[in-house]
């Protein structure tokens, strides 16, 4: 999906931070005098694109999500607890042969278990400044 944005800032040598703009139906010509526009958003929503056109701060570009970033990660994150959940049941019923709510205690430390490596993937995924965007084109000069 195609997106327009504000180049905030150069990061490093190809990469710039910029600035998402929320689609609207104006396209915030209004200077929110219409009494359906909620106007600009009052916080930024900041991400890391590939610059491969030469962007400069302050340009108007049209970006686009990089291909490199998939959803699997992400996936395994959530599923990672549930997993630890269901293994933890699993075992405190067949294999340990525990009561129900014996077995649910055994549940909630797979649980827990399920969280730890939960925990470190999503801190790798957060703390790895990879672009999520890639500039196509400039739009306008700032």
């Amino acid at each position: 999906m195609v997106q327009n944005a504000i180049v905030k800032k150069i990061v490093r040598e190809g990469v710039a931070e910029v600035s998402l703009l929320r689609q609207m139906e104006c396209g915030l010509h209004c200077d929110g005098a219409c009494a359906g526009c909620s106007a600009k958003p009052p916080q930024e929503i900041l991400a890391l694109a590939t610059n491969g056109i030469g962007a400069k701060p302050g340009d108007f570009v049209e970006v686009e999500p990089s291909d490199g970033h998939n959803i699997s990660p992400s996936v395994a994150v959530f599923l990672l607890p549930c997993v630890g959940l269901g293994v933890g049941y699993a075992l405190g019923t067949n294999v340990l042969h525990l009561s129900e709510l014996t077995a649910m205690v055994t549940a909630l430390l797979g649980l827990a278990a399920g969280f730890i490596p939960a925990f470190l993937m999503n801190r790798a995924i957060t703390r790895s400044a990879a672009p999520e965007f890639a500039i196509l084109k400039q739009l306008r000069r700032g």
